[in-house]
């Protein structure tokens, strides 16, 4: 089915190099360089180059920026992490000034899966969930989803967390089946596989794998194809069938080095070394492990740098030369230290972080009491001031009765001015000189009679 759509796009190619439409033209070519892209790195890399030549003097914003992805994919398979991430970056500022939120999600899933590829599995996992948000937000299409389903449950089949893996693969496997996403359904299956392996459930492993195997396959998806060779490789080489297993490993090595994936190379390499190491085929083995240490080196791949060691001392061991052997011993431990070391480096500066996030979400907390304490005391003066009338300003008054002259000119007695224009409650009495003057004495100062 991917071969169709590769060829028909082809077509589609010839045709618009023929009679030109710019923008169809940069479309397709974009649409090839991911179809290819598994199969044929080196012209998928081509084909995006040509697009992001074209797009930039022609104003497609966007076809660049899924240009940049692509080619980030491309520098990933390669090994090429740093490149990757500088061609994520570039496609990432692109959909960010044009807001288009759909572009920035799968940027975010590929950088993901740069960091998962490096072992930094925190980091992918912070870039996938935060895909996985943006595409729900955007209304994705299911596949969207279940593609970011499928790189969580990567990243927890890495930390070994395989039960919640495997309900990340299977909801995914559900959406693939009935979306009839192959490439999608393949790669679920490879990982189910992987996960029953670890599990030492190895036939249903073999299965899962077998099935991965066939659609990849149909697909021509050879990177795929590899991937999944070299995993049934070590699932028989645990089973004890050398034979079988070391024929999957060359099939696997075979398509890592024409698709030109440095990492696969690296990983099959070692694995077929130990294979001939078992079968007492020392010379082939040392080559083999040997070119795999060295491209793991070169693109400082930890893990398989390891792996490489570990299979190099068992060879030297095999052939009985112990000093060798504890030369390459010594190196393994090195390098077990140094990764453990980067491993609690990356610990400690998460938890660094984590530390001073939560210590300014306590202070903006703090902040925030205070200025709702503070918004409670202004509150509390506003309803206060309302409450409060001022008399102010000249005040005409009747010399004789008292009478107070309003700012409309008629003249009222004083307690209904008061009363009107503040809150004071007015309340009569007589004062002493007033008490004389009626009564012909202060009577308000008399005892009440017994």
């Amino acid at each position: 089915m991917a071969n169709e759509e590769i060829v028909e796009l082809e077509k589609e190619l010839e045709e618009l190099r023929a009679k030109p439409s710019d923008s169809e033209l940069v479309s397709v070519l974009n649409k090839l360089a991911f179809a290819v892209m598994h199969s044929d790195p080196r012209i998928a890399e081509a084909y995006a180059m040509e697009v992001l030549d074209l797009a930039e003097n022609l104003g497609f914003p966007v076809e660049q920026a899924k240009s940049y992805t692509t080619l980030g994919i491309i520098n990933l398979e390669a090994g090429k992490f740093t490149e990757a991430i500088s061609c994520c970056m570039k496609s990432m500022e692109i959909f960010e000034k044009l807001g288009d939120m759909s572009g920035t999600a799968s940027v975010h899933a590929t950088i993901a899966n740069v960091y998962w590829a490096q072992g930094m599995i925190d980091k992918a996992l912070e870039h996938i969930h935060e895909s996985l948000r943006q595409k729900q937000e955007c209304g994705a299409s299911k596949d969207d989803i279940a593609s970011c389903h499928i790189n969580i449950g990567a990243c927890y089949s890495s930390l070994n967390r395989l039960d919640k893996a495997l309900l990340s693969f299977e909801f995914a496997r559900k959406i693939c089946e009935e979306c009839g996403n192959l490439r999608q359904l393949a790669y679920v299956s490879h990982n189910l596989g992987s996960i029953y392996g670890k599990k030492e459930e190895l036939e249903t492993a073999r299965e899962w794998f077998q099935k991965a195997l066939d659609i990849r396959e149909e697909m021509g998806d050879k990177k795929g194809i590899a991937s999944t060779l070299c995993n049934l490789g070590s699932l028989h080489e645990t089973l004890g069938n050398n034979e079988l297993a070391l024929d999957f490993f060359v099939r696997s090595l075979e398509l890592y080095e024409e698709v030109g994936n440095k990492r696969g190379t690296a990983n099959t390499c070692a694995c077929i070394g130990g294979i001939y190491t078992a079968m007492g085929r020392f010379d082939e083995a040392e080559k083999l492990i040997k070119r795999g240490l060295e491209i793991a080196r070169k693109l400082k791949l930890k893990d398989w740098e390891i792996l490489c060691l570990e299979k190099v001392t068992d060879l030297y061991e095999a052939k009985g030369d112990m000093h060798i052997a504890l030369k390459y011993s010594r190196e393994l431990k090195t390098c077990l230290e140094e990764y453990m070391n980067e491993k609690s480096m990356e610990k400690i500066a998460k938890l660094q972080v984590q530390f001073e996030t939560e210590k300014k979400e306590k202070e903006a907390e703090i902040y925030r009491l205070k200025n709702i304490e503070l918004s409670s005391m202004n509150d509390q003066l506003r309803d206060a001031l309302t409450h409060v009338k001022k008399l102010q300003g000249m005040l005409p008054i009747c010399a004789n009765c008292k009478k107070v002259r309003d700012d409309d000119g008629y003249w009222q007695q004083i307690e209904s001015y008061i009363s009107k224009h503040s809150d004071a409650k007015i309340t009569h009495g007589i004062c002493p000189e007033c008490m004389i003057k009626l009564f012909g004495k202060d009577i308000s100062r008399e005892k009440p009679p017994s």
